[in-house]
């Protein structure tokens, strides 16, 4: 029995960045309201977001405005602790129960939109993805590159794209067709993009931040 669910990876990452030019011609459209969004780029639930909430754009007069916010996963109760080996270390069993049961809702609910997802292998720091999100932001192209890093990541639960790599981020941005000439002091830890993170993690958290997608 073939289960129709199962889509190889790699032919899904094609398919559904064939959408990309419906992607941006949703998050260009006029609007009489902006509708603020928050993702954090390790979240499968901010994955699963991306492209239910350009839908709003077709039902309803709204801009939609993608923002990000990187996560902290000891305030989310996923690991007691950041360490060099990006291993989970859960607070309790109860804990570790909830993490697993995160990532399985996830693959369900990815199931439904053929979007291919696996458990990552470890645990993942979005900072440097979150400033080039922004370097893809200010040439209008972030539904594009957040959709690729997404794909990219999650087809492969994280084993085949770092997303700590300045060098990964770059081939993302190369590939939606970004002028990736000021890349490099952009994402630096000096350039303008530290600057534009922080700012939307304030500005999110001034609105009652409580998770992504918010």
């Amino acid at each position: 029995m073939v289960d129709r669910h199962i889509v190889h990876p790699s032919a899904a990452v094609t398919a559904i960045m064939e959408q990309q030019n419906d992607w941006l011609r949703l998050s260009r459209e006029p609007g009489e309201a902006v509708l603020t969004v928050y993702l954090d780029l390790k979240s499968p639930h901010g994955y699963l977001a991306v492209r239910p909430t350009l839908e709003i754009v077709r039902d309803f007069r709204v801009t939609v405005d993608f923002h990000v916010y990187t996560l902290s996963y000891e305030a989310f109760g996923l690991t007691t602790r950041v360490d060099s080996d990006m291993q989970r270390r859960p607070p309790s069993q109860a804990a570790d129960r909830k993490a697993r049961m995160y990532y399985a809702t996830a693959r369900e609910y990815a199931a439904l939109q053929s979007l291919p997802l696996r458990s990552p292998h470890r645990l993942l720091d979005s900072s440097l993805a979150h400033r080039a999100f922004y370097y893809a932001k200010k040439q209008n192209l972030e539904v594009p590159f957040a959709m690729w890093i997404y794909l990219q990541g999650w087809s492969s639960g994280w084993r085949e794209f770092e997303l700590e790599s300045a060098k990964d981020l770059l081939q993302a941005c190369a590939e939606i067709g970004a002028d990736t000439s000021s890349f490099e002091d952009y994402v630096a830890d000096t350039g303008q993009g530290v600057s534009d993170v922080n700012a939307s993690m304030v500005a999110a958290e001034e609105s009652g931040f409580v998770g992504v997608p918010h």
